[in-house]
């Protein structure tokens, strides 16, 4: 077990630390399950949204998870969901899944390709993902 900054305990995987990710989407269960499950398999826990309500009720029950994944295919339905989701947790990193990694906004932190939930894998095993205090 490792106290990291504000006393919270984290479960060391190897060099990474087990994280919980919020993942919202709209998609089929098939597609957000591939993700789910890359991300679970590097030892990661995983809450789960399959739908705009669904992710908003999480995101609100659960303000401290480690970070934030939202389809870009939800701002369809809540253009303003990303300054949500920012507002609910101004210091959580927030990773935007999209098609080909083509579509970038001012409040996302990460953007990966939807259709690569390796992508996933590789920024959370890069050290490039910068988990920071709510």
């Amino acid at each position: 077990m490792n106290i990291q900054p504000g006393g919270r305990k984290w479960r060391e995987v190897g060099l990474v630390a087990s994280l919980v990710i919020l993942m919202m989407e709209e998609e089929q269960p098939e597609g957000l399950s591939a993700r789910k499950l890359v991300v679970e398999t590097a030892k990661h826990n995983v809450l789960t949204a399959y739908n705009l309500p669904s992710g908003l009720d999480l995101l609100h029950r659960f303000p401290n998870v480690d970070a934030i994944l939202v389809h870009a295919h939800l701002l369809q339905q809540k253009p303003d969901l990303l300054k949500e989701v920012r507002q609910v947790c101004p210091g959580k990193p927030i990773i935007f899944a999209t098609p080909f990694a083509g579509d970038h906004r001012p409040e996302v932190d990460y953007v990966v390709d939807s259709h690569k939930p390796h992508d996933l894998i590789k920024l959370f095993t890069s050290g490039e993902l910068r988990l920071r205090p709510c």
